[in-house]
């Protein structure tokens, strides 16, 4: 079963991606997840741990391959990655030997972008997310919450249409994660900027309905799509926050949460008892 936008230009298609990692033991991370996310639309994935919502974005920007199915941008294929599809990581992953403007520079280099247009590049983006002034301090010298804006700055310098964030928030402090959410629903509004379309992975229920447009509800390893929650709250949501409306959505999504975590429950059980066979 497909979930999609109620935009039907979709940007980004999921079609049956099914994910099993080989090893020592085979590890089923996703399990036939369909999907198609429109223009201008700003997507949550919520899940348990583990049930592979930072690998379905790595397939997203081509950074992962899938077992089976494939990845639609504009309805091609995505075989590899692109600039037009960029990532924020949720550990930051800037190179610590360079300075902010050379982390935010790097993509543009790789791309072959001239030494002052790069420059130029960088420097709009440092302003944009509100570090003019630190743009030669190293990633040591910055907090999360800096090293976080040097991170969106630079997936944003390639002007993606695209912006994938996996958990973007997860290891700062409540008050600088608050601060950063807005910024970045600022950016996905501004209309000077290309990026438009948002993809975004969350533990945060609450984070997830505040932000989002829609959200999708992932099951427990392997991961599949058990849920699809439109969040119909007016925007800008900061006076809405924590209002009744706020925590109906916030109940849905977790009582989606709960009662397919109790189902793979019973099924385990059931293995169990008939010696790992699955009833029919």
């Amino acid at each position: 079963m497909g979930f999609g936008s109620k935009n039907k230009m979709s940007v980004i298609e999921a079609r049956n991606v099914t994910k099993v990692f080989e090893g020592e033991k085979r590890v089923p991370a996703l399990d036939d997840v369909s999907f198609s996310v429109g223009v201008d639309e700003f997507l949550c994935i919520v899940g348990p741990s583990g049930c592979g919502k930072s690998t379905l974005l790595r397939i997203i920007a081509g950074l992962e391959k899938p077992t089976s199915g494939e990845i639609l941008f504009h309805g091609q294929p995505v075989t590899g990655p692109t600039p037009k599809i960029t990532m924020i990581f949720q550990t930051f992953g800037l190179l610590p030997w360079k300075t902010v403007i050379e982390n935010i520079e790097l993509p543009l280099e790789i791309q072959g972008v001239e030494a002052e247009s790069r420059r130029e590049t960088a420097m709009k983006f440092i302003r944009e997310v509100g570090l003019e002034g630190f743009e030669n301090a190293y990633p040591h010298d910055l907090s999360g919450g800096m090293k976080q804006r040097v991170g969106t700055a630079r997936a944003l310098a390639v002007k993606p249409e695209v912006l994938l964030m996996d958990e973007p928030f997860s290891f700062l402090d409540e008050l600088t994660a608050m601060t950063l959410r807005k910024e970045v629903l600022d950016i996905w509004n501004d209309p000077n900027l290309p990026t438009n379309t948002f993809i975004m992975v969350s533990h945060n229920v609450e984070e997830a309905v505040f932000m989002a447009d829609r959200i999708l509800v992932m099951s427990l390893r392997p991961g599949r799509i058990v849920g699809n929650v439109e969040v119909n709250i007016p925007r800008p949501r900061s006076r809405q926050f924590r209002s009744p409306a706020f925590f109906e959505y916030c109940d849905k999504v977790i009582s989606l949460l709960e009662e397919k975590k109790l189902e793979n429950k019973l099924v385990d059980e059931k293995k169990k008892h008939q010696g790992g066979r699955l009833w029919k």
